[in-house]
């Protein structure tokens, strides 16, 4: 149809004539009692204002499309405190987070990938084998389209290959007195913790030994704890706060500082459970008052 608009036009409407119609995706119809060269040029004008506005764009084969998802998306509780665990990133928690995600069989919202990925190719503190398995096969292909990420996408695949990777790493037993002699040993304790054990390690975060490095002990201390035991910290609390005397006011803000980052790790994972779980949480926040 246009090719006969374009010959009418260059040879002229006087040796031939006007289409009598047009095709119905012009959107217009011919006016056969116009002026013949006016209604070519109204048609070349029409024709060229709808392909500008509205032509077919080139084509090109069909995009790779990704894997479907595999997991359940976490609860958006749980992706709220993934968002606070992101911003600054608290990467033993993260991990903690990641851990929970698999052990409940739960993934990662799509709208974390970005931010998670960015961390793990700067990091290789953040566990990578949570990663992939809370991600899924269809994060770990989204982490593959940027070249950037090529390296992390590499080790990302080569672990998803290996499904049958576990990190089940075996702790050693060690006592009470080993433990106050060397604090660190009990980071490779074996798991669960005994009370003593756990009433030990308190009493030594309580103590002020570790003065600057306490509230990091703290932390790595609560990522280990059995839950079980945030009641333990409810007696111990009190009795710290009976000896503070003992301690410089230097020595009492370490010691503070230390026993709210171990209340607040647990308590995190305590959250943790319940918004991955769907269980309410039956126990009762510890307050730590100033001293």
């Amino acid at each position: 149809m246009w090719e006969d608009i374009v010959t009418t036009g260059l040879i002229g409407t006087d040796r031939r004539p006007v289409p009598e119609s047009t095709s119905a995706s012009w959107g217009v119809e011919l006016d056969q009692t116009a002026d013949p060269a006016h209604a070519v040029l109204t048609l070349a004008a029409r024709h060229r204002a709808v392909t500008r506005a509205a032509g077919l764009l080139p084509t090109c084969p069909a995009g790779v499309v990704a894997p479907p998802n595999q997991l359940p998306v976490a609860s958006p509780a749980a992706h709220e405190i993934l968002a606070g665990l992101l911003a600054p990133p608290q990467i033993d928690l993260l991990n903690l987070w990641l851990l929970a995600a698999v052990r409940y069989d739960q993934g990662v919202s799509a709208a974390y990938w970005t931010p998670l990925a960015m961390l793990a190719a700067r990091s290789l503190d953040l566990d990578r084998t949570a990663l992939v398995k809370a991600a899924g096969e269809r994060g770990v292909w989204f982490i593959e389209q940027n070249p950037q990420w090529a390296r992390l996408a590499k080790s990302l695949r080569s672990q998803l290959a290996d499904t049958s990777a576990e990190r089940n790493v075996a702790g050693v037993d060690v006592t009470e007195d080993a433990v106050r002699a060397n604090p660190d040993l009990i980071m490779n304790a074996a798991t669960p913790w005994s009370d003593q054990l756990t009433l030990t390690v308190v009493e030594i975060i309580g103590s002020g030994q570790l003065r600057q490095r306490g509230a990091r002990y703290a932390t790595a201390v609560g990522t280990r704890l059995r839950l079980q035991h945030y009641e333990l910290l409810r007696s111990a609390v009190p009795q710290i706060a009976d000896r503070q005397e003992l301690l410089t006011p230097a020595g009492l803000r370490s010691v503070r500082e230390a026993l709210l980052a171990l209340e607040r790790t647990v308590w995190l994972r305590i959250e943790m459970r319940s918004a991955f779980s769907g269980e309410p949480i039956v126990v009762q926040r510890l307050e730590i008052p100033p001293w």
